[in-house]
C-alpha cells in the first residue's frame, strides 16, 4: 500500500498535465506519437491515479470515506478525542453529567481543565463556557 501511495505521489508531482496513451493502454511521449503516427488519447494523471487508489480500496474522491480514514488516522496517532470535521452538539444532559465528572476530577487534582477538555472531545473554550454558565 505505502509503494502505491509513493507512485501516486510521483505520478503527480512528474506530469504537470496530460499523459497520453496509445490504443492499448501504453504511455507515450506526445512528439514521439506525432512523429511515428501512433493515435493517442490525453489522460488526466489525476484521473489514473485515483483509479489506481480505488482499486486498491482506498476511495479518496468519496468524502464520508475520508473522514472516516481522517478519524482512523487521527486516533492511531494519538488523537484520543476521535474529533473530525462535524461539529459535535451536546445535549444539557450530557453537559451536566461532563461538569459533575470534572467536580471529581477537579478534587484530585489529577489534570488541568485543558488536559480533561481534551479527554472527552471538547474544545478547551467550549469547555470553559460551561464552566461559566
Amino acid at each position: 500500500m505505502r509503494e502505491l501511495i509513493k507512485e501516486a505521489i510521483a505520478d503527480l508531482k512528474k506530469n504537470e498535465g496530460f499523459i497520453y496513451v496509445t490504443a492499448e493502454g501504453k504511455r507515450i511521449d506526445l512528439h514521439e506519437a506525432a512523429t511515428r503516427g501512433i493515435p493517442v488519447t490525453p489522460v488526466n494523471p489525476k484521473d489514473d491515479v485515483i483509479k489506481k487508489l480505488e482499486a486498491a480500496g482506498l476511495y479518496v474522491t468519496d468524502g464520508r470515506f475520508m473522514n472516516d480514514f481522517n478519524e482512523l488516522v487521527g486516533l492511531i496517532s494519538g488523537n484520543s478525542s476521535g474529533k473530525t470535521s462535524k461539529r459535535r452538539t451536546f445535549s444539557d444532559g450530557e453537559k451536566n453529567k461532563i461538569l459533575e465528572e470534572w467536580k471529581k476530577v477537579e478534587a484530585t487534582g489529577n489534570k488541568t481543565k485543558a488536559a480533561f477538555a481534551r479527554e472527552i472531545g471538547v474544545g478547551y473554550q467550549t469547555f470553559i463556557n460551561w464552566l461559566r454558565s
